[in-house]
């Protein structure tokens, strides 16, 4: 009854790879099975110290992070992610949140991991563009991980992407500027940030220092890709 119903509702609402546009079969979720032989998959999830995690621990403290892929110029995770961002396929990101939730449990230190934090949007953004990519990330996450998640930050600056420009330059394009929203639980011990693409770091710092001043636990950060 549940493959009838689920080839039932495919045909209301196709299911389709948001890479190629090409029909998903039932057993596809996300991106089909072609797409998703031409990601760039990272080592980070099985290698603590790796090269995302030398360039930003020099600016920060953090106990890990970790990214599912190398974004690349009109790849397939450059497509995907737009459609997250750009285009509300909210579907694209609960498959990314579930790849880490999967990664995650494997992933000997991030078992500890009590509380998923989502990078803001402004508020202004996020009306706009309906829901918080990153929120939906967590969500993906802990469907997989049960791990609770908590609006910890809020964005008062709404400040335009970092995509132009030599690295340099974007990194001090702009100023992001993050508050706490509410309280961290006492009982929390290890943050996990989560983010949908590390341009470069600015944000991931600002989000950290503000965390910082009121946790002095483990912070460690997860994304979909980044770009250096």
């Amino acid at each position: 009854m549940r493959k009838i119903s689920n080839i039932l509702l495919s045909c209301w609402f196709p299911r389709i790879c948001s890479a190629c546009n090409r029909s998903l079969s039932i057993r596809e979720e996300g991106l089909c099975f072609y797409c998703k032989q031409y990601l760039h998959k990272t080592n980070h999830f099985v290698r603590k110290n790796n090269t995302l995690y030398i360039q930003l621990a020099y600016r920060m403290s953090l106990h890990s992070v970790q990214s599912l892929y190398f974004f690349q110029p009109k790849s397939i995770e450059q497509r995907a992610i737009h459609e997250l961002k750009y285009k509300k396929n909210m579907q694209i990101g609960n498959f990314f949140g579930k790849e880490m939730g999967k990664r995650i449990l494997k992933t000997s230190w991030l078992q500890d991991v009590d509380l998923l934090v989502p990078i803001p949007l402004h508020r202004n953004k996020e009306i706009e563009r309906g829901y918080n990519q990153s929120r939906v990330l967590c969500e993906g996450i802990s469907e997989e991980t049960k791990l609770p998640i908590s609006s910890v930050l809020t964005k008062q600056k709404a400040g335009k992407g970092a995509t132009k420009g030599n690295r340099m330059e974007r990194m001090n394009s702009r100023k992001i500027e993050f508050q706490i929203e509410s309280k961290i639980p006492s009982n929390v011990n290890h943050i996990l940030i989560v983010d949908d693409v590390i341009t470069t770091g600015a944000t991931l710092e600002s989000a950290f220092q503000v965390i910082r001043k009121e946790f002095q636990g483990k912070i460690s950060v997860v994304s979909i890709a980044h770009t250096f």
